[in-house]
Order: structure tokens, then sequence, then C-alpha cells
């Protein structure tokens, strides 16, 4: 794995590189979106912080990450950034950003203008 990938939108290379951070084999599920041929991949990994889990659907650019009983959900991935052996990067929106650490630190920041 290279130190730093990024990948456009939620793809199956950047799904590929995620699990690989994490150690582990990403899953496809059994359910998908209707006329969805892409799937939706899960990626879980067992943290300082507990069981991680991400669902990632390259249909709709879509992240899901679960920690325990905490859920964030991230519509219109632009971007997926992955660095080795430290973090998930995923960009969205106006400058929206989750980063989702190997210890299982969960880091959701948004802006928002209003006129």
């Amino acid at each position: 794995m290279r130190p730093r990938q990024t990948f456009n939108g939620v793809d199956q290379a950047g799904i590929d590189a995620i699990a690989a951070l994490f150690q582990t084999n990403p899953e496809r599920q059994p359910w998908n979106l209707p006329n969805d041929t892409l799937g939706v991949w899960s990626v879980q990994h067992r943290s300082e912080s507990g069981n991680v889990r991400l669902l990632l659907w390259p249909a709709i650019n879509r992240l899901d990450v679960m920690v325990g009983p905490h859920m964030w959900v991230v519509k219109g991935i632009e971007e997926l950034e992955v660095i080795d052996e430290l973090e998930l990067i995923a960009r969205f929106g106006a400058n929206g950003v989750i980063s989702v650490a190997l210890n299982g630190q969960i880091v959701l920041t948004t802006t928002a203008s209003i006129s």
C-alpha cells in the first residue's frame, strides 16, 4: 500500500484501499439499491474504542460509519483519502470531512453558510 492514496468518490479501488488500511477484506452485502450493480460493501475493524463498521455505497457516494451505538451517515462523498497506518478521510460538500482513525476515533467537521 502506498503511504497516501486518493480516490474520486466511493469506488472499488477506494474500498479495497480502506480494507487494506484496516487489514481486512471488504464484504459485499446481500442487499443493495434497486438497479445497483456496484453493491454495498462493509469493512469491519476492531479498534481501541470498539468495533468499527463502515458501509460504503459506490452508486450514491455514501459512507456510513458505526462504532458501538453511534452512527454517522455522510452522503455526497467527493473524495476518499487513505493514509497508511493512520486513517481514512472522506471529503464531502462545502469543506465537510469525516475521518476514521485506526484507533477508532471518528471526527466529523462541516461548515455551512447561512444566507
